[in-house]
């Protein structure tokens, strides 16, 4: 599994609503899924959301909460 940062341009309150990922806009249409993970061994704690994007796109991004970046999962 590869993970590629992103750059969160805009939130609607916590939730991720438009994200920056390689030189693409990404408009958030809907959060199919929300989670958290626990820190782990080498893992800090990360807030997951599954989202679909107005291109009909589904993506995995995350938030890692130590460093306070997000990232897509591939």
């Amino acid at each position: 599994m590869r993970v590629e940062p992103i750059k969160l341009e805009k939130r609607w309150n916590y939730l991720p609503h438009r994200f920056l990922w390689r030189g693409q806009t990404h408009l958030v249409h809907r959060i199919e899924r929300a989670w958290s993970a626990r820190a782990r061994r080498r893992l800090p704690p990360r807030h997951y959301f599954r989202v679909r994007c107005l291109d009909d796109r589904v993506y995995n991004i995350f938030q890692d909460v130590h460093l306070n970046a997000w990232f897509v999962e591939r």
